[in-house]
Parts: C-alpha cells; structure tokens; sequence
C-alpha cells in the first residue's frame, strides 16, 4: 500500500493549520468584541453610581413600626429604593418602596418591622450606592 507522498502531506497540514487558525481568530474577535462592551458598559455605570448618596435619618420604632426619611444627597436620580431590616438571629426582612428619588429629595416611609432588628440599610439602583444605621441610633 502507498502513502500520500510529501509535498501533499505537507500542503494538507498547512491548510489545516490555516483554517484552524482563521477559527480560532473569528472566535477572538468575537470574544474581545464581547468582553470590551461589557467591561464599558460597568464601567459606566460604575462612573454614575460614583455621583449617588442617599441617607436614613429620623428614624423611630414605636408599636412595631419604622418611621422615618431617605433623602438622596447627591447630584443623580436613584431608584429601585430598597429597605433592609437585618435582624438580631441572623434573618432578615427586605421593603421594596417602589420609588426613585431625585436629587436633594426626601422620602418618608412606615413599615411594619419586628423589635428584635439590628440594623437598618437603604439600598438602590447603584451598588455602591446604601446607607446603615444600628439600632442605637434609632429612637424608641
């Protein structure tokens, strides 16, 4: 039996290569493509939410209630404002307040919470983004 000889052997392992190579380089660039608008997009936002601040004050517990104000203190609007109440085992309650908040505004909110909370956090849109007070810092 007779083998393919040399010079074919050798151009069939160069078309190989080549068509391995294009591919993989297609896929590359789809990849980089890919990668590059994600990592713009987060930092984005990243660089938005780095002009957010919001603040709890006011805050008083009476009767199993929680009273008190969130005010964005910074120059975006925040949404999505979210209430944390971490509690002293470990569990905790979250209160979607269905609103955004613009620039210099204040929110006041009353909830239904149980006394034994730790913690109190207001989250947002923006990771970065929260503000939480301890249970001294609550007026009873």
């Amino acid at each position: 039996m007779k083998g393919i000889s040399p010079l074919i052997a050798t151009v069939l392992l160069i078309a190989f290569t080549l068509s391995v190579a294009g591919i993989v380089s297609v896929w590359l660039t789809g990849f980089a493509r890919t990668s590059t608008e994600t990592v713009g997009k987060e930092s984005s936002t990243q660089l938005i939410c780095s002009y957010g601040g919001i603040a709890l004050s006011n805050l008083k517990f009476s009767n199993n209630r929680l009273s008190g104000s969130i005010e964005n203190t910074r120059t975006i609007i925040l949404g999505n404002i979210t209430i944390q109440v971490l509690y002293t085992n470990a569990s905790s309650q979250t209160e979607k307040l269905y609103v955004s908040l613009t620039p210099r505004e204040k929110y006041s909110f009353n909830i239904s919470i149980s006394s034994n909370y730790d913690k109190i956090r207001v989250i947002t849109n923006c990771s970065s983004v929260y503000d939480e007070v301890g249970s001294s810092e609550v007026t009873t």
